[in-house]
């Protein structure tokens, strides 16, 4: 075993009468000793100590001056693994006052390293002086006093002894102190003490490392008075450098301290005592301290000094494993159950009246700094939810499930494209009232963090900037150019105003405000932050501020005098290093714990182990760290306002934003949320709120969409278009204002007399088709068609659909979307459009209800609207609307846009509220750009079937045609073998069930084949609510 300094392997009496093995000074490099393994029936724990006593200063040899182990361990030839690894830096931050009450009252025979607790009390007027430590032991009936490395006759050392006592054994009578006689001790028997494994002990005499001990503290006959408050002593009596050749002649202490034995104490108290006596314990269960006068000193009364006296050595029951990273220790000791060690009930905003100074950050010597609440210590456990992602009237329930968790502040952020729709027009009613959001907060019993932007990120399209702010070629966004700093300026005098009263000094719940969000990751402008630190103090804010960042960002996002904070996914000891180098002197705050991610089409369902989240937050508590947990209720991206990402191509973000958080994406309890209730349970003094009642979800008869319009006979009802020489992009058409177009599809047409290779930028996907008839699609990275030999002109229409800007990233400088420069055929331009704008807004759909819609054909094909009735009965409730057969495009009940859906997933649902449904009749309008399907089914599970695709298609067959109404025998074969390969003995040859059968009939024709070849088990095993027949 190669270690950084010298050892051997010795062997002691355990305090169980076992022998254990421990590591002294040697000196040997490569120490080998032996583990008895007779006598043991568990697991034993290895422990290694290695002390580094200082690295070469110059030589030849410094660049091996390593230290602790260098090399494995190990047994029987085998390198041991998994090894827990404590930092003892024993720094003044670890050596503290404040240490929890976990002393005990040192054992007559005291094992091992340890530390120690004594007070020493000095004079009003503290002046220097000098510390002698020393440890005693009877042997033979003699009293030894051992200074570093040297046994001496204790006669010879007049000192203040602090000696442990046997519980049980009465204290000695006081006898005064002499330089020519010393106390007497309490005799006891030494232990015949084992010789060590290899090599001789140095420094003469028998340590007494393994005896009964008494602590000497010896004070000088001039009592030169300040005494440090820490001492930190060799490290092994037996090896320490050879002792000086006289001792210190010294005075006592003018008081004694006397500690109980069977607990530990929560203050200590000063007692005075007559000059020139000692008190004696009358309880046999205390320690006594002797006092005796100094000759020579004229100090007649003491002050507290807190002294802490420890070997280098510490046991794993007393500190927790440690690794030091500048000024935080991370330590991973288990929470104890039952342990409450927080009551925060009295700051909540409705019974926190007398308000003043708000959140502070504070430090103190010898803590870590921390965060406090009108002067309280306080820790944020706080829980981001969206106020524009949820329908208002489920904000309360929201907001309580969070307060009955254990949460008590919600952090959300302000989307300015929703809010500012229009240059000059606001918006801050319905749902995106955020004003009663925060008020709401308050009273539920939240604070609130705001984080206003003018950058969000947070997956919106453009990360929250109006997407107008595109139609200027010459601007730069989140910089201080002179158009956007003017944009932001504007929009700030209106928003802040409303942010204003709503702080914590003037009686609002908002304790905190974000400047900006996760610059470092752009970092354009070094101005551009400060430069809104600014704009937020000119315009009221008092509260503190902060910025966000992701930690390796962190040291080009923060602003001076702010308080960083970080964003991480996975908490390690390299998750701070970064936020150290900026911000040292302050507390630790995640603004961000990501607890899941978002879903992007055509990926995998992201998720996040319960237990690993639970674990990270135990971690957060432990060590003082305050966090945001993102998302606890992540909500919908209800209408166009999804982003989108581009790694290997563009990905739209899906419509739920579920996140896999702690609430599901329709607020419904998740292992996650109740894992944290659990966890919060233990650390809480008050019990937590009651939870409330799940809300509830039901399945609402299917809908046939039996009437439909073709986009091209709805054109007529949209706004008058554009007609424009060139293709204009979406921002930049001349519409709403002058705003152009942030959402929804457009529609450009021109005439063409002759085919060829078409090119065009289309921005996100487009279709193109030669008047009705489909010719292909644009997409990223597909720029060209080929459109066949034509004889006669004929109209050449691009439907180009916005997917959701990029939300993140310089990118974000280049997301105009629509057609993007100019349309080529064979290299010529292409000139004279008419583009439609597809913005598909409720009053759209207004007009379309006076419009003589077509009855539904057989086949039908490209982009229309079906309509459809869904009928909600007296009491409308939550459900999930599915699209067994559809391909993609987008629903509208009674005029509201749920969302996107695309049968790529992984998402198979849209969440449909409850609270947006009327009773009886209500209104379903979908736009599908490709096939339609032949039903809309409702479910009360958002994911009721995890098939593949063919299996899945398979189990919606036999479930939605089978049993919804009798099927023509061809159809049934057609509808099938589309999907899947039909299994042989539904192949040729095979009798199909009469035309015109039954449900029964199919049903029982199909669901044989179909679970015979396991593709129906897992959905007939579900709780999906359409197969109640399986």
């Amino acid at each position: 075993m190669p270690v950084g300094e010298e050892f051997e392997w010795e062997k002691t009496e355990h305090e169980a009468g076992q022998s254990q093995p421990v590591l002294t000074q040697g000196r040997s490099r490569h120490a080998v000793g032996t583990l008895e393994s007779s006598g043991y029936k568990d697991y034993l724990t290895l422990r290694t100590l290695v002390e580094s006593q200082g690295r070469l200063a110059c030589g030849p040899s410094i660049d091996g001056e390593r230290k602790g182990l260098v090399g494995d361990i190990y047994l029987d030839s085998s390198p041991l693994r998994k090894f827990k690894i404590y930092s003892l830096e024993m720094q003044g931050k670890f050596i503290q006052r404040d240490l929890p009450n976990i002393w005990k009252q040192t054992s007559f025979q005291p094992q091992g390293p340890a530390f120690f607790l004594a007070l020493l009390r000095v004079g009003s007027h503290p002046k220097d002086t000098f510390m002698n430590v020393k440890a005693f032991a009877p042997r033979g009936g003699s009293t030894l006093s051992v200074r570093c490395g040297a046994a001496v006759p204790a006669a010879q050392s007049p000192t203040l002894r602090l000696r442990p006592l046997r519980p049980g054994r009465r204290a000695p009578e006081t006898v005064p102190a002499s330089p020519q006689r010393a106390p007497e001790l309490a005799r006891v028997p030494a232990s015949p003490r084992p010789r060590a494994a290899s090599g001789q002990r140095r420094g003469g005499g028998s340590s007494a490392g393994h005896l009964p001990k008494t602590l000497l503290i010896t004070h000088p006959p001039h009592p030169q008075a300040f005494f440090p408050p820490v001492l930190f002593l060799p490290p092994l009596l037996g090896v320490c450098p050879s002792p000086p050749t006289e001792e210190s002649q010294g005075v006592g202490a003018e008081k004694a301290l006397l500690l109980p034995v069977a607990e530990s104490f929560p203050n200590l108290v000063d007692n005075e005592v007559g000059s020139g006596t000692a008190p004696v314990a009358q309880d046999p269960g205390w320690t006594r301290v002797e006092r005796r006068d100094p000759p020579e000193s004229p100090c007649l009364s003491w002050r507290r000094v807190l002294c802490i006296f420890f070997l280098p050595f510490i046991s794993s029951g007393f500190a927790p494993r440690v690794k030091h990273r500048d000024n935080f220790v991370f330590e991973n000791d288990q929470l104890k159950p039952g342990q409450r060690s927080f009551n925060w009930s009295h700051l909540t905003p409705l019974k926190l009246k007398d308000r003043s100074v708000g959140l502070q950050t504070e430090e103190r010597a010898g803590r870590n700094p921390y965060f406090t609440l009108e002067g309280h210590e306080f820790l944020i456990f706080g829980g981001s939810i969206h106020y524009f992602r949820v329908p208002r009237v489920y904000w309360r329930d929201r907001l309580l499930k969070l307060r009955a968790c254990g949460f008590n502040t919600v952090t959300t952020y302000v989307p300015w494209n929703l809010h500012e729709p229009e240059r000059g027009r606001f918006d801050f009613s319905g749902n995106l009232d955020l004003e009663a959001f925060v008020l709401l907060a308050a009273e539920v019993g939240l604070w609130v963090i705001l984080r206003p932007g003018p950058y969000i990120c947070s997956e919106v399209d453009l990360g929250g900037l109006p997407s107008r702010l595109l139609q200027d070629p010459a601007s730069q966004l989140r910089t201080t150019n002179h158009s956007f700093v003017e944009a932001i300026n504007k929009y700030f005098d209106h928003l802040i105003a409303r942010v204003v009263p709503l702080q914590y000094r003037k009686g609002g719940p908002v304790i905190a405000v974000q400047v900006e969000n996760e610059y470092g990751s752009f970092y354009k402008d070094k101005a551009y932050m400060p430069y809104l630190h600014q704009a937020l103090l000119r315009r009221g804010i008092v509260e503190l501020l902060l910025t966000a960042d992701n930690a390796d960002a962190v040291a080009r996002g923060h602003i001076k005098g702010v308080l960083a904070t970080i964003n991480i996914k996975t908490f390690n000891e390299d998750s701070l290093k970064h936020l150290y180098k900026v911000q040292s002197n302050k507390p630790i705050l995640i603004m961000e714990y990501w607890v899941g991610w978002f879903d992007t089409w055509g990926n995998e369902h992201m998720v996040r182990n319960a237990e690993e989240v639970k674990n990270s937050v135990s971690e957060f508590i432990r060590l003082g760290i305050s966090f945001n947990v993102y998302m606890f209720h992540g909500g919908t991206n209800f209408g166009f306002m999804n982003g989108a990402t581009h790694i290997d191509r563009h990905r739209g973000v899906v419509t739920s934003y579920d996140y896999d958080a702690l609430l599901t994406e329709a607020g419904d309890y998740t292992d996650k949320y109740f894992k944290l209730q659990e966890l919060f349970k233990y650390i809480f003094v008050t019990p937590l709120p009651l939870l409330p009642e799940p809300t509830p979800k039901t399945v609402y008869p299917s809908v046939d969409p039996s009437l439909y319009l073709p986009l091209w006979d709805a054109l007529q009802y949209l706004n008058r278009p554009v007609i424009s020489n060139i293709p204009l992009n979406m921002e930049n058409l001349p519409i709403n204002n002058g705003n152009g177009q942030s959402y929804g599809l457009v529609l450009y047409e021109t005439t063409i007399c002759s085919g060829g290779r078409l090119h065009a930028d289309a921005q996100d996907m487009a279709q193109v088709f030669l008047n009705e008839t489909s010719l292909g699609i644009l997409a990223d990275g597909f720029q060209n068609i080929d459109i066949p030999k034509i004889t006669e002109c004929q109209l050449l229409r691009i439907l180009v659909e916005n997917q959701g800007r990029i939300s993140f990233s310089w990118k974000i400088q280049n997301q105009q979307k629509g057609l993007i420069g100019p349309v080529t055929l064979n290299n010529i331009p292409l000139q004279s459009f008419t583009i439609y704008s597809l913005e598909l807004k409720m009053s759209f759909f207004e007009r379309l209800r006076s419009v003589s819609w077509k009855p539904v054909p057989t086949h039908s094909l490209g982009p229309a609207f079906y309509l459809g009735t869904l009928k909600a009965g007296s009491s409308p409730q939550d459900t999930f609307l599915t699209f067994p057969g559809w391909d993609y495009g987008f629903v509208f009940i009674n005029g509201r846009n749920l969302g996107r859906y695309w049968n790529i997933g992984p998402q198979e649902t849209l969440y449909l509220p409850g609270a947006w449904l009327q009773p009886g009749d209500n209104e379903i309008v979908v736009f599908e750009k490709k096939k339609r399907g032949p039903y809309i089914h409702t479910t009360d599970n958002p994911r009721c079937c995890h098939l593949s695709e063919p299996q899945q298609l398979a189990c919606d067959l036999c479930v939605l045609e089978c049993l919804a109404s009798p099927l023509p025998e061809a159809f049934a074969l057609e509808v099938l073998s589309a999907w899947l390969p039909l299994p042989r003995h539904l192949q040729a040859g095979s009798s199909p069930p009469p035309s015109g059968s039954s449900k029964g009939t199919c049903y029982l024709f199909l669901l044989p084949v179909l679970q015979k070849e396991s593709l129906c088990k897992p959905c007939l095993n579900s709780s999906c609510g359409l197969i109640n027949f399986c």
